[in-house]
């Protein structure tokens, strides 16, 4: 790139994991970054119905060039959400390139439609991926209505081969997919993953685990679809052979209780509830941790999974989860293996395979760590660069 590139990203509000990556964005050599919030929702405390508790993200920062639009006060997050004014802000600014993210909200489409009467360049990222359940009516919906948005897209920053399968249903080749995986706050990862044996016996004390158990944790929203419960019904199993696994099941929600009730054993040994656990916190869990497990039936890029695998966790992973695919966070036989989602049986045989073989785990441990290391020099920055590049290559060519 010859000269400095304005680059606009349109999203709803600021978002814990990716605010990093825009700080790393904005220090791009020749990037002249803005970022364009239609909401300011998560700067101050909210209530989350999902973990059933009022979150604040205590280690959000914009530190980075941004204007709320007007009206972003207090203003709702959803499909409905938009801006009548994002149309002037971003000729104010006039970018080189719009980023936005997917399609379905209302203000995405209206960034669409500025840029295709400007004749503006569009990145998209989405985590949208076939693999979760979807009724005929919005299948039906989608293959008329994705081609002619799609075809207003330059290049699409995708997160994993299951996010490039979907595009590639709905006739996008492969020459317009740059590989831009979901962003971690890395720096942050880094400073709590160099005291990683410290972390570890911290945690273990803290939740009262044997050092010499076998910990399998698990993050998110206790909810019926992320089917901790299958997890627990392991945990209900492996008892009759070993007492020296424990589940850590971290977050909060309404499946709780009954999820309580289903464990034959609380707490070490057995299936320990962590409850939440701030994200400033996470890391912490994560070194602590032997192997990661998600069991959720619908997940088209989890946090959790990128989170895990840049601290050298083995992960095991419903098939119903967009994180697997042989270039994507989880690789089946390299760094995890991925198992019929529902299939206690198969949880077992991947998870006792992964445990009983310490050659094969610390082989998997390296593997997600270089991944993890991979990925998110391409999420803060090297894809970015890279699509740029492409698209002054195809003004010049």
């Amino acid at each position: 790139m010859n000269a400095a590139v304005r680059v606009a990203v349109v999203i709803s509000h600021p978002i814990q994991h990716f605010c990093p990556q825009y700080e790393s964005w904005a220090k791009l050599p020749q990037v002249d970054l803005k970022v364009f919030f239609a909401s300011d929702k998560g700067l101050a405390a909210y209530e989350d119905k999902g973990f059933d508790r009022v979150l604040a993200w205590d280690q959000l920062k914009l530190d980075f060039p941004h204007e709320f639009l007007p009206g972003a006060v207090g203003k709702e997050i959803g499909l409905a959400i938009d801006s009548p004014d994002l149309s002037a802000q971003l000729s104010a600014f006039s970018p080189n390139a719009v980023v936005v993210y997917g399609y379905a909200q209302k203000l995405q489409r209206r960034a669409l439609h500025w840029a295709g009467a400007t004749n503006t360049p569009v990145l998209m990222i989405s985590d949208s991926e076939l693999r979760a359940a979807r009724n005929w009516a919005k299948r039906l919906i989608k293959a008329f209505a994705l081609p002619s948005i799609f075809e207003r897209v330059s290049l699409f920053l995708t997160v994993g081969d299951a996010n490039e399968a979907y595009y590639r249903k709905y006739g996008v080749p492969d020459s317009r997919f740059i590989r831009c995986p979901f962003p971690i706050d890395a720096s942050h990862y880094d400073s709590v993953v160099a005291r990683r044996e410290e972390c570890r016996t911290t945690v273990r004390s803290k939740l009262e685990i044997p050092g010499h158990h076998k910990v399998l944790l698990m993050v998110g929203k206790l909810v019926p679809w992320k089917r901790q419960a299958d997890l627990v019904r392991f945990s209900n199993s492996i008892r009759t052979e070993r007492e020296d696994v424990t589940v850590v099941l971290a977050g909060t929600g309404p499946d709780e209780t009954p999820l309580r009730a289903l464990a034959r054993s609380v707490g070490a040994g057995g299936v320990l509830f962590a409850g939440f656990v701030p994200p400033s916190e996470l890391a912490e869990y994560y070194c602590a941790a032997d192997v990661y497990v998600h069991c959720s039936e619908r997940e088209p890029h989890s946090l959790a999974i990128s989170e895990a695998i840049y601290c050298g966790l083995p992960v095991i992973i419903s098939d119903r989860c967009g994180s697997y695919g042989p270039t994507d966070d989880v690789r089946p036989g390299v760094n995890g293996f991925v198992y019929r989602c529902g299939d206690i049986r198969d949880l077992s045989l991947r998870l006792s395979v992964t445990l009983g073989e310490r050659t094969n785990r610390a082989r998997m441990r390296e593997a997600s760590q270089r991944i993890g290391r991979d990925n998110q020099r391409l999420a803060h920055g090297s894809a970015l660069i890279q699509a740029l590049t492409a698209l002054e290559c195809s003004r010049s060519g």
